[in-house]
């Protein structure tokens, strides 16, 4: 009786200390979640600010006490948007943050860097030099080389600002690192290498070797105003953006300079002493670095100008984890407790043996600072002092535990990170399809569109667009990636913004896809490709203009039941630096049947190994034409599925029917 009282009393007693030790954890992981709704949003904005998957800044200082409903709903609109930034700059290594700018005081950038703003803050980016240049301009600009305080490279930003309907809605920036430009300047060993923007200034140079010979070449200022006539024409020609050779004569020496410009950026590229096809090739590197990185800004700012339209109709998913606070905070507490829960069962395991044996004052004063140290986050707090054996054993036990808890617990950590890596790849995956092949099919005036997708998501890397231009115009799209997986779903989404952009632009399916293929090439990785299919119809003639990057050819059925293959394309893109493709034309007539497909379509096999093929393709249409755009896609579907018979699995198929209404 006498020992159970003991006990007893020693469990009362242990109880304060566990909860001591347990305290500093619990109140630790309280704070961090009131902090994070405290620095991530307001009640108010909350809701928008989670389909935003980047880090968001409300100008002037960060918070969110201003924040207006037109400004939640600018937040919902950038939903999109914000996901095809991050891809872009994951994507293009030179990019060190791209970030999208609206007038209404809205700022999404990735990688997140708000917690830097908060050290400067106000910061105010309507103010910045590159918004306003951007602004005045209304055109793609860029700013003057500058060092960049965050890696302490070279940096060069690119604006691009967003017009709706010719009103200025904000600007989409880039910054981009010149450090692979800086060290390949650094050696080229023929001749010196210097690099003069529009205003005839050196933006950049090689680093001056000993007894250097045309200081007069770096004075600062513009060349053009040189008091040496021949350098200023020199300046003039080479701001001109003219490609040639001079031989200019300086103070301490004439010297040949061979030049060549970089039209996207307005520079040009001079080497003292240099070789011409040397100097015109590493000009054209350069040019096609700039050029492409011109593209992503415009690509984006087109992107956002269309999700800003309407704005409070778009919609998006937040990526758990990705551009919030919400995991990080969480992460280490609750392993944190769960172990800390294990030692304090264990050791009161231990000191209730004990107890019931001797007591001993002074090891329990040890195991509770011991266990307050633990519930602080201490794995190497340890039992001191002297004693009888079983003391020191007790000791020893409560530290060999400490270490197994942090080895545990480090295991743990790196496991879920893994895990975390794992689960968000498929995030980003997922929201990659939902971008490529969105749910509701765009439709064009005049026309009925349906789509046919059985691909898995996890392999599909095809995508479709069909949107409407200006001047009575509308562009269909079929395209597919050679790759599989993640990387390739980026290039799709990638290549998918480029046509649109380029579309738009140029107004012809060819020079669009040409386009594209220039800015794919050199960027592509593991050797994908791109194969693609681009009609453009005129809503009012409703004759076809078409180009075919190594796409199927698609094919059409008349209301008669005739059946014509719309000829003509080249290889698909990425491939090569430049693809002779042509446009090609066609009219489509009331009741035609215009089919795009992808090869996995005609291969579906079933169990006796026999494709699905074009024939049975065509033969469906033919006996489905009178029907709807959506009927012929359900028909085709379950002749597919039909065909494979019941091995349950899902054709990497695609296709899309475009049919003339009337």
């Amino acid at each position: 009786m006498a020992e159970i009282s003991g006990k007893k009393r020693l469990c009362l007693w242990l109880l304060p200390l566990i909860l001591v030790a347990l305290a500093p954890t619990a109140c630790g992981a309280a704070a961090e979640g009131a902090g994070g709704n405290d620095d991530n949003e307001s009640s108010a904005a909350k809701g928008p600010a989670e389909v935003v998957a980047a880090g968001i800044w409300i100008a002037p200082g960060g918070g969110w006490d201003n924040v207006t409903g037109e400004m939640e709903e600018t937040l919902r609109s950038l939903s999109g948007p914000s996901r095809v930034l991050r891809i872009m700059v994951q994507e293009e290594e030179v990019i060190e943050l791209g970030y999208i700018g609206t007038s209404d005081g809205i700022l999404v950038l990735w990688p997140d860097v708000t917690e830097t703003l908060q050290m400067i803050a106000p910061f105010d980016y309507r103010e910045r030099p590159w918004y306003l240049e951007a602004a005045r301009e209304g055109e793609t600009v860029w700013t003057k080389p500058y060092q960049s305080q965050t890696t302490g490279n070279i940096s060069i930003t690119c604006a691009t600002p967003i017009l709706i309907e010719g009103n200025l809605s904000g600007v989409v920036g880039m910054d981009v690192s010149l450090a692979e430009i800086e060290v390949d300047l650094a050696n080229i060993s023929s001749g010196y290498p210097f690099l003069l923007d529009g205003q005839g200034a050196v933006v950049m140079k090689s680093p001056l070797p000993e007894g250097f010979l045309w200081d007069e070449i770096l004075a600062p200022g513009s060349l053009l105003d040189s008091k040496n006539l021949e350098l200023a024409e020199l300046a003039e020609e080479m701001v001109r953006g003219e490609e040639g050779m001079d031989l200019v004569r300086l103070e301490k020496g004439s010297t040949r300079i061979v030049y060549s410009p970089l039209p996207s950026v307005g520079w040009s590229l001079g080497v003292a002493s240099g070789d011409g096809e040397l100097t015109a090739a590493k000009a054209a590197a350069y040019d096609q670095l700039f050029h492409c990185i011109s593209g992503h800004t415009e690509i984006m700012a087109l992107e956002t100008g269309e999700a800003l339209k309407g704005r409070g109709s778009v919609t998006g998913i937040a990526l758990p984890g990705l551009g919030d606070g919400d995991g990080d905070g969480a992460g280490p507490s609750w392993p944190m407790a769960i172990a800390a829960a294990a030692i304090f069962a264990l050791m009161g395991g231990l000191v209730g043996y004990w107890s019931g044996r001797n007591a001993f004052g002074p090891i329990f004063e040890a195991i509770a600072k011991g266990l307050e140290e633990i519930g602080r986050g201490d794995l190497n707090a340890k039992i001191e002092g002297d004693g009888p054996r079983v003391v020191r054993r007790l000791g020893e036990a409560f530290d060999k535990m400490a270490i197994d808890l942090k080895d545990r617990i480090s295991l743990f950590e790196e496991r879920s990170l893994e895990a975390g890596r794992s689960e968000k790849a498929e995030e980003v995956m997922e929201e990659l399809q939902r971008f490529l092949l969105p749910e509701r099919v765009p439709q064009i005036e005049g026309f009925q569109v349906a789509i046919l997708a059985l691909a898995e998501e996890r392999e599909c890397c095809h995508f479709y667009d069909a949107f409407e231009m200006e001047g009575g115009k509308a562009m269909v799209v079929l395209a597919e990636v050679s790759g599989k997986g993640l990387s390739a779903a980026m290039v799709a989404a990638v290549t998918r913004s480029h046509i649109r952009a380029a579309s738009r632009k140029l107004g012809d399916p060819a020079k669009a896809l040409r386009e594209t293929n220039q800015n794919l090439v050199g960027n592509v990785r593991n050797g994908m490709v791109v194969s693609c299919f681009c009609g453009m119809l005129d809503l009012s003639s409703h004759a076809m203009s078409y180009a075919n990057a190594g796409h199927i050819p698609p094919f059409i059925v008349s209301s008669d039941g005739f059946v014509d293959t719309l000829v003509g394309g080249a290889i698909a893109m990425g491939a090569l630096d430049h693809i002779d493709l042509e446009m090609e034309g066609w009219m489509i007539d009331p009741g035609d049947v215009l089919v795009i497909y992808n090869d996995g379509l005609i291969e579906v096999e079933n169990d006796g190994g026999e494709r699905f093929g074009t024939e049975s393709l065509i033969t469906l249409v033919k006996d489905n034409r009178e029907r709807s755009a959506q009927d012929i896609v359900k028909e085709l579907e379950r002749a597919i599925r039909d065909h494979m018979g019941g091995d349950g699995g899902r054709p990497d198929a695609a296709a899309m029917i475009v049919k003339r209404a009337g």
